[in-house]
C-alpha cells in the first residue's frame, strides 16, 4: 500500500511539474489565456467590459495593464473600442463585404473582433499563444449573442440610468463567467499537454533503439559516451520538433 502511494505521489508530482512547464512555456504565469472582453456599439462606444484578474490597487484593469507598458499610460478603454470600430467603418467604405470578424496578432497579445447584428462589436484580448478551437469560439460568441438579444434595449440605450444598472449586473456576472472560462481553458490545456507528453514519450521510446543502432554502425570508432550524447541530443531535437505541431488531442 505504501509503495502504491509513493508511485501515485510520484506521478502526481511529475504531472504538477509538467503543468508548470506548460504554463511557463505559454506565459500563462504572466498573461492569462483570456485577458478580457469589451462589448461596444458600431461607433466604438464602450458598453461593457469584462476583465480577468483585475488589479484595483493599480487603478486600472487587466486589459489596460497588458496593453500598457507601465502605470503611467494614458490609454483609455473607450479609445480602444473606438480604434477597433474603425476597421468596420473602413470595410463599409470599401468593397469588403459582410465583414464578420478580424484577428490581430502580436508577440504577447492577440485580439479577436466579432461584429454582431450589424450593431455591436465584441473585442476579445487573448494571450498570443492561445488558439481557441471552434467549440470555444462558439461558446463565447453564443454567450454574447444571448445577452445582446435578451437585453437589446439596454445595450442600445446604454446611457439610460436603468440600463446602466442592468448592464452593471451583467458585467459582474460576466466577470465570474470569464474567470470560469479561463480556469476551464487552462485545465483543458494542461490535460492536452500531459496527453501530448505521454504520446511523445511512447514515440521517443520506439525510435530510440533505431537511433542508437544507426549511430553505432556509422560511428564505430567514436567513444560510447560521445555517441550517447549525440543520441540524447537527437531525441531531444525530435521531441521539441514534434511539440511544435498542434495536433488535435480532444
Amino acid at each position: 500500500m505504501k509503495t502504491y502511494n509513493r508511485i501515485q505521489n510520484h506521478g502526481t508530482s511529475i504531472n504538477g511539474k509538467l503543468d508548470q512547464i506548460a504554463n511557463f512555456s505559454y506565459n500563462f504565469n504572466k498573461i492569462p489565456p483570456i485577458i478580457g472582453m469589451i462589448i461596444a456599439d458600431q461607433f466604438g462606444n464602450t458598453i461593457m467590459v469584462l476583465e480577468y484578474e483585475n488589479k484595483p490597487e493599480e487603478n486600472y484593469g487587466s486589459i489596460k495593464s497588458y496593453l500598457s507598458e507601465d502605470n503611467k499610460s494614458l490609454l483609455e478603454i473607450d479609445l480602444i473600442s473606438m480604434y477597433f470600430s474603425s476597421f468596420k467603418t473602413f470595410a463599409g467604405q470599401t468593397n469588403i463585404q459582410n465583414l464578420s470578424n478580424l484577428e490581430i496578432h502580436g508577440s504577447n497579445i492577440k485580439v479577436q473582433l466579432y461584429f454582431l447584428f450589424d450593431k455591436f462589436m465584441v473585442i476579445i484580448f487573448l494571450n498570443s499563444k492561445v488558439d481557441l478551437n471552434l467549440k470555444e469560439k462558439e461558446q463565447i460568441i453564443q454567450y454574447f449573442k444571448e445577452i445582446l438579444i435578451r437585453y437589446e434595449y439596454e445595450f442600445q440605450h446604454f446611457n439610460d440610468s436603468n440600463s446602466r444598472r442592468i448592464l452593471t449586473i451583467l458585467e459582474n456576472k460576466g466577470k465570474v463567467w470569464l474567470k470560469k472560462l479561463n480556469k476551464t481553458y487552462i485545465q483543458a490545456f494542461q490535460n492536452r499537454y500531459l496527453k501530448k507528453h505521454e504520446i511523445l514519450e511512447i514515440v521517443i521510446n520506439k525510435i530510440s533503439p533505431t537511433i542508437e543502432k544507426v549511430l553505432g554502425e556509422y560511428l564505430e570508432s567514436i567513444p560510447e559516451d560521445f555517441i550517447n550524447d549525440i543520441s540524447r541530443e537527437l531525441k531531444n531535437k525530435i521531441h521539441d520538433k514534434i511539440c511544435e505541431f498542434n495536433f488535435n488531442l480532444d
